[in-house]
Formats: structure tokens, C-alpha cells, sequence
């Protein structure tokens, strides 16, 4: 049983034609409905029920991390007990920068404004070594909407991949606990959809929306990464984990 924790939802121009996070999660995962559950975070007090969850999915959100408070809330708690107890987790895009913050890290806004539509990324020595990124291309493109980024992690924690500017695009928070900074759920066609719903906030910011429509698509890296996250929450452990058992870094591709 996988967890998807619902931390916000698509612009609802976006949910009426192509559906939500979980939507898209479960279907690239190929997951039927008995194979997961979907929590609401909420205001982050309420954990989810008791059940023998085998991996968590954390998902996107339009809120913004670095202006919310995440002391004393009892989700927050609970995630960060799940971790340390071994349980698989991957975090994506305000889940990665959750997960970032929850771990003793910190996130700024993007010096360079909105990231959005088709990139690349790049993996370190790190991320091609990776259980769940090894197996991709050392350079490969990924679907990206975010106005923040992580700033800096703990050293502990081990950065899987960039941007071309040195910015974070995925790390390994513990041995089976991830967060990527772009959207594996993503496909060309939300993308799209992203970038006319946040076209006049994009023009504002200088952004040509036509060009940036015409640089998107289409790849399956991102339905990669989610079917190997399931194959390894599906295989440890082999029962899951029920509800109740519960420095600045800036790097630069050739630093590693």
C-alpha cells in the first residue's frame, strides 16, 4: 500500500481537464485504487490512518515552504518518524523542499524567478551510483514549476542532481528516503497547461510563454522514477510500516 500525502492541489483549470497529483502519481505508478491511499495534509495535525504503508509519496503544492511555520505540527512529525524508521519516501518538488526544511535545511525563492516547462538535469557521482536515479541518463530532461528552490542541506544528506546554474534538483535524505525538486508526474500536455495557466504572472516576469511552449517534450523519465520507487517500497520491507511504528551546501555539477 502506498501513502500519496496531498499537500495542494493543480490550478483547477488543470484538475477539470487532466485530474490531480494523485491522479497522475497513481497512474504513472500504475497503481489501481486498492493500491493507495491519499491523505490530505491539511494544516499538517492530523497523521494519516492506521495502515501498513509500504513507501509515501509526498506531492507538490502551490504554497510556498519558506513562508510557512512547520514547528509542533504533528504530520511534519510523523513523516520524519516514517524516515528514520526506514520506510521509502519521495518527496516532489514543495515535497523535496519539505522534507528539505524538516531535515534541518533551508529554502530561498529562485534567484531567477519562475522555473517552469521542459529542463535539464544533470546527475552527480552521486545520483548515477543512486537505488532510485542510477538506472537514468547522466544528463536527462524532467518537467519543472517552482518559484523556490533548496538553498542548503545538511551534510548528511547527499545531492543526486542540478540544474545547469547549480541549483538542487533531487537528493537522498536518508538510504531509502528521496525528493526530487521537478514533477516525475508530470507529461508534455500538463506542462503545457501550466504555462498558459501562469502566463500572465510568466509575462510579468519577462518570460517568452510561446517559446517556452514550443521547448516542451515529451519523455518518460519521469514514469521511470515513479514505477522504481514503487518496486522499492513494494519490496522493503516486505510487510511496511503501519501508522503507529512509528550548513549551507551550493553545488556545482563538477564539484562531485
Amino acid at each position: 500500500m502506498i501513502l500519496i500525502l496531498k499537500t495542494g492541489s493543480a490550478p483547477a483549470n488543470i484538475r477539470a481537464v487532466r485530474g490531480d497529483f494523485e491522479d497522475w502519481i497513481g497512474n504513472k505508478m500504475q497503481l489501481n485504487e486498492s493500491d493507495y491511499d491519499v491523505c490530505v495534509a491539511g494544516d499538517y495535525q492530523t497523521i494519516p490512518p492506521e495502515r501498513p504503508y509500504s513507501g509515501i509519496v509526498v506531492t507538490g503544492s502551490p504554497m510556498m515552504v519558506a513562508e510557512l511555520e512547520w514547528e509542533n505540527r504533528r504530520l511534519c512529525n510523523w513523516l520524519l518518524e516514517k524516515q528514520q524508521g526506514g520506510i521509502p519516501i519521495l518527496g516532489i518538488c514543495f515535497g523535496l523542499q519539505l522534507l528539505a526544511v524538516l531535515n534541518g535545511g533551508t529554502v530561498a525563492a529562485n534567484l531567477s524567478g519562475t522555473e517552469i516547462g521542459s529542463a535539464r538535469t544533470r546527475l552527480t557521482r552521486s545520483g548515477r551510483q543512486d537505488l532510485l536515479l542510477g538506472d537514468l541518463p547522466p544528463v536527462f530532461e524532467v518537467y519543472k514549476s517552482h518559484k523556490q528552490s533548496v538553498s542548503s542541506l545538511p551534510e548528511a544528506c547527499e545531492i543526486l542532481a542540478t540544474n545547469s546554474s547549480g541549483l538542487i534538483d533531487a537528493v537522498r535524505f536518508s538510504a531509502r528516503s528521496w525528493g526530487v525538486q521537478f514533477h516525475p508526474e508530470f507529461d508534455g500536455s500538463i506542462t503545457r497547461l501550466y504555462l498558459q495557466e501562469k502566463s500572465v504572472e510568466l509575462v510579468s516576469e519577462g518570460v517568452d510563454v510561446q517559446k517556452m511552449l514550443k521547448r516542451v517534450v515529451e519523455v518518460d523519465y519521469g514514469m521511470k522514477i515513479l514505477r522504481r520507487f514503487k518496486e522499492i517500497a513494494l519490496s522493503f520491507p516486505e510487510k511496511g510500516i503501519s501508522a503507529s511504528e512509528c550548513t549551507t551546501i551550493r553545488y556545482f555539477p563538477d564539484d562531485k
